[in-house]
């Protein structure tokens, strides 16, 4: 219960890549990436999120699908877990970064582009040396705009990572864009 269903998709071919891997699922909500990744294998799975309410859904769906010992769940901001975990030193294999809509408007777009620069210049940083790093943008204004990738790249000038667009998701099928309503493309 609980999962957006336009990311389906991006969950099951994450998860793929997850197998004996530690995965950490930021914004986790109901758990949709982190339990996916402990179906396929991943050897842990620590989900954040500030919401109470979202963890509970998330480790009822984890003792539904049987991987509830696979998850740690860990009720936190997620840009301050983030920076306390590069203080720390910490690191995971495959991070996603799935925040909610920072811009809901155009004119919301320059303070939200500060927003994920932020978020994944902590996650570069908290990603291992030859991990993965899966963000995500469910606003439309930066989705349209293609302004993701630019910051990340900024991001990672900042942490002093190199990185490799390995692939560019978007919604599963059901979800289609119309030519006359573009705000539809959003992920």
């Amino acid at each position: 219960p609980g999962h957006y269903c336009d990311q389906r998709d991006n969950r099951q071919e994450f998860a793929k890549l997850c197998r004996g891997r530690h995965v950490l699922d930021t914004f986790c909500y109901s758990g949709g990436f982190g339990i996916s990744a402990a179906l396929q294998g991943a050897s842990a799975v620590d989900c954040v999120d500030s919401s109470a309410p979202a963890l509970a859904l998330a480790e009822r769906n984890g003792e539904l699908n049987g991987v509830r010992d696979k998850l740690e769940l860990i009720k936190s901001d997620v840009g301050d877990f983030l920076d306390e975990s590069v203080r720390q030193g910490k690191q995971w294999d495959r991070i996603v970064l799935d925040p909610p809509k920072l811009a809901p408007r155009r004119d919301d777009l320059e303070r939200a582009k500060g927003k994920y620069k932020r978020l994944n210049k902590a996650a570069l940083q908290c990603v291992r040396p030859g991990g993965l790093l899966l963000s995500c943008t469910c606003s439309s204004a930066m989705a349209q705009t293609d302004e993701l990738l630019p910051v990340i790249r900024e991001a990672a000038a900042e942490a002093g990572r190199q990185i490799t667009v390995v692939r560019t998701f978007g919604a599963a099928c059901d979800h289609p864009v119309s030519p006359s309503f573009p705000e539809g493309r959003y992920l």
